[in-house]
């Protein structure tokens, strides 16, 4: 049984794959002749390719925007509770990545790294802030929103594959799937986008935190900067690389269990309603969904072959 609203929720999901697949190929050219900084050149396109493609559905759907984003206030508990979630998601996202680096490189932390001469705060503005509205609003709040009457774990999937694709990135793309499962869940649960906005937040800002924190380290030891951006794990050896993958596993299912009881808590806190079952026989893979698919692949592929 086809759904509209899973149907539109897709769509608008792969119009937005598709914009950050293409748009690039226009908008660096402009940006450089713009002579525009690195900052703007990360902040923008969250600007042009979420944002604006967001109001432009509401203007066309003319959908009720407070419902749709699920604009509702949490308490401080609550809140309490979702930074643990995003302190503890953490290692689990750094064991997803670790993975992902033995074919794709890292290059979320090179581009952290390459901004250490920025003040602190304002990294915290475009790299975690910025993405935690405009990512969320797009992911958790349009594309969640079209999987309302859908079961939990089918809507978490869902959006979690886009989140994961959305980044075109190989390497990122395990760990987005799952960190947008937990915030999908976190949004179901509290009825509210800033609960995902404020895990996303924390999560990404946490890396800044880190990356400052080794970038100090670094010079203190008279290490190069420059040179740790592109070793990643080529640098370690056979034993170290297993060492570090069990290590880290280990760390993730610990996390992974902590995670869940948090989840637990605010479900106690907020009840059940987000949870309960929904409806299941409704057809959530359609055009759009494999449309986004074999995007991504081509873009992953022309990434592996120009490598």
């Amino acid at each position: 049984m086809e759904n509209k609203s899973v149907f539109q929720a897709n769509l608008f999901a792969f119009i937005l794959l598709l914009l950050y697949a293409i748009a690039p190929m226009a908008l660096i050219p402009i940006f450089r002749r713009m002579n525009i900084s690195s900052e703007l050149y990360i902040v923008l396109p969250q600007i042009l390719l979420l944002l604006i493609p967001t109001i432009i559905y509401f203007i066309i759907t003319k959908k009720p925007i407070k419902d749709t984003l699920k604009l509702k206030k949490i308490g401080i508990k609550s809140i309490g509770i979702i930074i643990a979630v995003g302190i503890f998601a953490q290692p689990i996202a750094m064991f997803l990545s670790f993975i992902t680096q033995f074919v794709f490189p890292n290059r979320i932390s090179q581009v952290v790294l390459s901004l250490d001469d920025i003040p602190l705060i304002v990294r915290l503005c475009i790299i975690a802030l910025i993405p935690a509205i405009c990512e969320e609003i797009t992911m958790r709040g349009v594309v969640l929103a079209g999987y309302e009457n859908i079961n939990i774990r089918k809507a978490a999937l869902m959006t979690g594959t886009f989140f994961g694709i959305l980044h075109l990135d190989g390497n990122q793309l395990l760990y987005a799937f799952v960190l947008g499962i937990i915030f999908a869940y976190l949004v179901r649960i509290t009825g509210s986008i800033y609960s995902s906005m404020i895990c996303h937040f924390t999560i990404n800002g946490t890396q800044v935190l880190l990356s400052e924190l080794a970038t100090k380290m670094m010079r203190l030891g008279g290490e190069s900067v420059e040179l740790a951006q592109n070793t990643g794990i080529s640098s370690m050896s056979k034993a170290q690389l297993i060492n570090t993958f069990f290590s880290m596993l280990i760390l993730g299912i610990i996390c992974l269990g902590i995670i869940i009881i948090l989840i637990g808590k605010l479900t106690k806190i907020y009840g059940k309603d987000g949870l309960e079952e929904r409806e299941t026989s409704v057809k959530v893979m359609n055009w759009p969904v494999y449309g986004a698919l074999i995007v991504y692949a081509v873009v992953i592929l022309v990434e592996l072959v120009g490598t």
